[in-house]
């Protein structure tokens, strides 16, 4: 019980990650494969209406951090995008050069590119989200100030 307790996070962000990876195979799906969208566009699309729900998700349920102050959830907001364009350049060119050079199935490639993706995103989220660096970045926050008033 200790084991689930200590790892919670983690494993609610694989419940939680694993329905946005779900969403992002299914849009991708219908995209690419019944619309006939290029590889890269249809992927695009696909990540950025998942990532979309994972942002909610993640920040809701897995790091429960609260939607009340817009100024922190632009902030929140902005860190998660700018961490998950690079996860979409690592998307994308994980899935152009497997597409090309395996001969597999385009959604089984998309279902591994969704772990590697995963995995990334996990880390990421907990930093941006977990509260075991909030301390760091307040501490930054504040040298920052002392070195403000310390110029005047």
């Amino acid at each position: 019980m200790d084991y689930i307790k200590k790892y919670r996070d983690f494993w609610m962000y694989c419940i939680f990650g694993f329905l946005a990876s779900l969403l992002n195979i299914a849009i991708f799906n219908i995209v690419h494969n019944n619309m006939e969208l290029q590889l890269g566009l249809a992927n695009t699309i696909a990540w950025f209406i998942s990532n979309t729900f994972s942002f909610f998700v993640t920040k809701m349920y897995v790091f429960h951090t609260e939607m009340k102050d817009y100024k922190k959830l632009l902030h929140e907001g902005s860190y998660f995008l700018l961490s998950r364009i690079l996860s979409l350049v690592i998307d994308n060119l994980f899935m152009i050069l497997a597409v090309l050079i395996l001969p597999w199935n385009n959604l089984v490639i998309k279902a591994i590119d969704q772990v590697v993706v995963g995995l990334f995103n996990y880390f990421s989220s907990k930093w941006i989200f977990g509260y075991s660096n909030r301390h760091l970045l307040e501490r930054f926050r504040q040298r920052s100030k002392k070195k403000a008033i310390e110029k005047l």
